[in-house]
């Protein structure tokens, strides 16, 4: 009896924590498709839509790594119930983006990214912007500040660190930079 008992309680345990799993992947795929619409509707009417009643944010721009295969919506603001859903995006003073995700869902990709790499970032108008992988690093978020006031023009993804962690939200980030490419330039991997 004590022996079943274990064996179902190991059991539930073990289906528990893979549906939590599941779950957060399930979520960011959804997120993607509702976005997705959310996404079209918006450049039809040129206003904001919001991708369900309630949504915290809706989609703002487009991002695309074609050596990736990677296209990905990417919401308004960076705050973790947005993130739960989509890269999200904070724009500074002078225009520095900064486009913050998790690991373990839609910037995954991030450790494959490498220097010189191009990446596309499309605005609800339809404009494309091009920019180049400049730099890659690793910091502690407890001592490095990001600043959003840049007087350059200037992209910044970042995600938590190391993608392969077992616990979520350690102190370490990868900061990956971008510089804008001028209309035309396509720079040196496409």
């Amino acid at each position: 009896m004590m022996r079943n008992l274990v064996v179902f309680t190991l059991l539930a345990t073990g289906l528990w924590q893979a549906g939590q799993g599941a779950t957060v992947q399930l979520k960011a795929w959804l997120g993607q498709q509702l976005l997705e619409r959310a996404w079209v509707q918006a450049s039809a009417s040129d206003q904001p839509a919001l991708p369900w009643p309630g949504a915290v944010s809706h989609p703002v721009a487009r991002l695309r790594v074609p050596d990736l295969a990677i296209d990905q919506l990417v919401l308004d603001g960076a705050d973790t119930p947005v993130l739960a859903w989509g890269p999200g995006m904070e724009i500074g003073l002078n225009g520095h983006r900064l486009i913050a995700a998790h690991r373990d869902t839609h910037f995954r990709f991030l450790q494959y990214l490498v220097e010189d790499q191009v990446l596309e970032l499309e605005s609800r108008d339809g404009s494309v912007g091009r920019w180049q992988v400049v730099e890659r690093r690793i910091v502690d978020s407890r001592r490095y500040l990001l600043d959003m006031d840049l007087a350059e023009e200037r992209l910044t993804l970042v995600t938590c660190y190391p993608f392969n962690a077992s616990a979520a939200g350690g102190p370490l980030r990868l900061v990956i930079g971008l510089r804008p490419l001028p209309q035309g330039e396509q720079g040196s991997r496409t």
